[in-house]
C-alpha cells in the first residue's frame, strides 16, 4: 500500500500536515525553535494490522466518544448502531471513517470536506468541513457540519488532539477550568458527577500533568486551556471561539505513553441516553453547527 498524501502548510514558526485519505487527520504539527522543528502533536505513523491509527488529531462528527444501548432513539424511533472500530461500542462518529476532499490548499490554509450518508448504517446524513489555518503565532482549527436528512437529528462535535508530553518526566504544565468531573467505569461512560475535584484531577491552577490514568469528562469548562512545555520553550493558549457556551471537556492521561489528550467537546459522553441529550444540537435539514478553537503560540521565557 502506498503512503497517504500529506497536504502541508507552513509559516516561519510552525508547520502542519493533513491526511485527507485518513479521515482528514493531522499528520504533524510542529513549531520551530533555534535548533530546528519540534513536534507539538503525535506524528503520523502507518496504520497497524488491527486498524489502529497513529495521528496527531482527528475530527469527531456527528458525535463524540462512545454510544451505549446498541443505538439511539430520536423522536420515538430507535436507530440501531453497531461498533465501528475495535471498541465494543460505537465511538467518535463517522467523519474519521471517510476520505475527505480538498476544497482549498494555500500556503497557510487547508480546508477539507466530506458528504456522508448513513455511513456504517448510522442514521446521519451530513456535509462536514474542517479548516486549518496558520498565523504568525497562532493555529485555528474549525469543524462545521450541516444536516442533510429530511428528519431532524442530534449532533455533537469534538476534536481529538494527541498532545506530546515532551522530555520533562512530569510532563507539560496544564491549566483548564473545571468545577467537577464525571466518575466512569472501565467502559469510560460517565456515571456520577463529582463536584469536589481530587488533587490529581484539579488543573484550575497551572501545574505539571503528572502520571496515572485519567479518562474523564469535566464540567464547568470555559473553553480555554493553557499548556507549557519547557523542553521546547512553548506556551500554547487555547480559546474556543465557537460555540461560546461550552461547559464540557475531556482529559485523557494514559499511563506510560508519550502523549495525553485534552479534548474540546460540545456534549458529554453518551449524551444520547441522558434526559434532554445535554449538549447535543437537534439540527433540521440545512441547519449547521461548528466548533472552532484558536491556539496561540508563545515563548515561556522571553
Amino acid at each position: 500500500m502506498s503512503d497517504p498524501v500529506i497536504l502541508k502548510i507552513e509559516t516561519a514558526g510552525q508547520r502542519l500536515g493533513l491526511l485527507p485519505e485518513l479521515g482528514g487527520s493531522v499528520a504533524f504539527w510542529e513549531v520551530r525553535r533555534n535548533d530546528g522543528w519540534h513536534a507539538i502533536w503525535r506524528p503520523y505513523a502507518p496504520t497497524t494490522a488491527d486498524g489502529r491509527r497513529t495521528v496527531g488529531n482527528f475530527p469527531l462528527v456527528p458525535f463524540s466518544n462512545r454510544v451505549t444501548g446498541g443505538g439511539i432513539t430520536v423522536d420515538g424511533e430507535f436507530h440501531p448502531m453497531t461498533p465501528n472500530r475495535f471498541d465494543p461500542t460505537p465511538i467518535h462518529g463517522t467523519g474519521w471513517m471517510h476520505e475527505w476532499e480538498t476544497r482549498e490548499h494555500g500556503a497557510q490554509v487547508i480546508e477539507l470536506s466530506v458528504e456522508s450518508h448513513r455511513k456504517h448504517g448510522y442514521p446521519w446524513d451530513y456535509f462536514a468541513t474542517q479548516r486549518y489555518s496558520l498565523g504568525d503565532d497562532s493555529m485555528t482549527m474549525r469543524l462545521e457540519v450541516e444536516h442533510l436528512g429530511d428528519k431532524p437529528m442530534p449532533y455533537g462535535l469534538a476534536w481529538h488532539p494527541f498532545q506530546l508530553r515532551g522530555d520533562n518526566p512530569e510532563g507539560p504544565r496544564l491549566q483548564f477550568r473545571a468545577d467537577g468531573y464525571w466518575l466512569a467505569g472501565d467502559d469510560c461512560i460517565p456515571q456520577e458527577l463529582v463536584e469536589d475535584l481530587p488533587a490529581d484531577r484539579d488543573f484550575n491552577a497551572l501545574r505539571p500533568l503528572g502520571h496515572g490514568k485519567i479518562d474523564n469528562n469535566f464540567s464547568g469548562w470555559d473553553g480555554r486551556m493553557r499548556m507549557e512545555r519547557d523542553d521546547i520553550d512553548l506556551r500554547i493558549d487555547w480559546e474556543t471561539t465557537e460555540p461560546d457556551n461550552l461547559t464540557t471537556s475531556i482529559l485523557f492521561r494514559p499511563e506510560n505513553l508519550p502523549f495525553f489528550c485534552f479534548e474540546p467537546i460540545t456534549h458529554i459522553t453518551d449524551a444520547f441516553h441522558r434526559p434532554g441529550m445535554p449538549g447535543m444540537r437537534m439540527l433540521k435539514k440545512g441547519e449547521r453547527m461548528a466548533l472552532e478553537v484558536v491556539q496561540k503560540l508563545s515563548h515561556i521565557h522571553p
